[in-house]
């Protein structure tokens, strides 16, 4: 699986050339109104779901910050938070695997799926994301403590979250993604950092209109997926769900919102980006999970994550890259079960 560094660089570049200078203001989507149709994923789900635990899914909140999520089982709670670009069913193997002993939800993000897709990029900042987050969790669980993993920008969230509100957390997982005060300071404070994540620059020139002249964001979809079809990590009816889920370009657009809104430009970023604040470390049991051919990162950065706190513990994946619940989900399934019940 190509790192999601080079899958943005070989669909960014296509799209930029001739089309709009990057210096041009980007339009973000305006709201796209959410449907309330059955999801054809959660049809898909249950149609292959092992034993008679079903996923349902449901909605929270309204308007510009309405969330849909799928769960499944009863227990303890965990929410399971994707990245980009991406929708819930990226954590099927993992419900699979916990709903005979968990209550797991899987959110579609902001922007994605059939979550809600403001117009403005303030919802989908870091702190507002996090109280949505919680919100999310109280209405699913009330007040006990629960259970939370990210994966890529959803473990930025994930991890960020556990820094800024501990006392709600039993256990945090995160996957080939740091928190936020970690990774602007290294694009603060290395070059190479900020070279391995000029596709984020890309991302936040890409306008609406490009990725609709372009058929953008249908070609983001399939190379973002390609290869794990091709070796068999997921279906080709698989592939069609993340297909139709992401191909829209008003939803890809809103996905990109999450650069827009959390990553400030070169030379711009201040403490004050630096959510909950600099140094700011996870006081939880926590278990990253690295994908050992993921690029992404500077090895400083991942190195530094892995000692940040001792309670954290670092599994890195042998042969998998970024897709880390993915490919090969058994091994990351098995190393997730493993943490959850020490």
């Amino acid at each position: 699986m190509k790192s999601l560094q080079k899958l943005v660089m070989l669909v960014s570049a296509s799209l930029l050339t001739g089309c709009m200078a990057a210096t041009d203001a980007p339009p973000v989507s305006r709201t796209v109104a959410v449907q309330d149709a059955p999801d054809p994923a959660v049809i898909f789900a249950n149609a292959n779901a092992s034993g008679a635990v079903k996923y349902k899914e449901g909605y929270f909140g309204s308007g510009d910050t309405r969330l849909h999520y799928v769960e499944a089982g009863e227990g303890p709670l965990i929410i399971l938070y994707h990245g980009f670009p991406s929708f819930w069913y990226s954590w099927f193997d993992q419900m699979e695997a916990l709903k005979n002993t968990h209550r797991v939800a899987a959110v579609d993000g902001l922007g994605s799926g059939l979550s809600a897709k403001p117009q403005s990029l303030e919802p989908y900042k870091l702190p507002a994301l996090a109280q949505q987050l919680d919100d999310l969790a109280r209405h699913l669980g009330g007040d006990e403590k629960f259970i939370l993993a990210g994966h890529d920008w959803g473990s930025v969230l994930a991890l960020s979250y556990a820094q800024a509100y501990p006392e709600r957390l039993h256990k945090v997982v995160g996957m080939n993604a740091p928190p936020l005060n970690m990774f602007l300071k290294y694009l603060n404070e290395s070059a190479e950092q900020r070279e391995r994540s000029s596709y984020m620059v890309r991302i936040k020139a890409t306008s609406l209109a490009q990725l609709q002249a372009a058929n953008g964001a249908k070609r983001v979809a399939e190379q973002a997926y390609g290869n794990l079809e091709k070796r068999g990590d997921l279906t080709p009816d698989e592939i069609a769900l993340f297909r139709d889920a992401m191909s829209a370009p008003k939803t890809m657009n809103a996905m990109m919102n999450w650069y827009r809104a959390n990553i400030p430009a070169w030379g711009q970023i201040s403490k004050d980006d630096m959510w909950p604040s600099p140094g700011t470390t996870i006081n939880v049991p926590t278990l990253v999970i690295w994908g050992e051919k993921d690029r992404v990162a500077v090895p400083g950065l991942v190195q530094e994550l892995a000692y940040s706190s001792p309670n954290l513990k670092f599994v890195n994946l042998p042969g998998v890259n970024h897709w880390t619940s993915m490919e090969q989900p058994d091994l990351a399934t098995k190393t997730l079960l493993d943490f959850l019940n020490e």
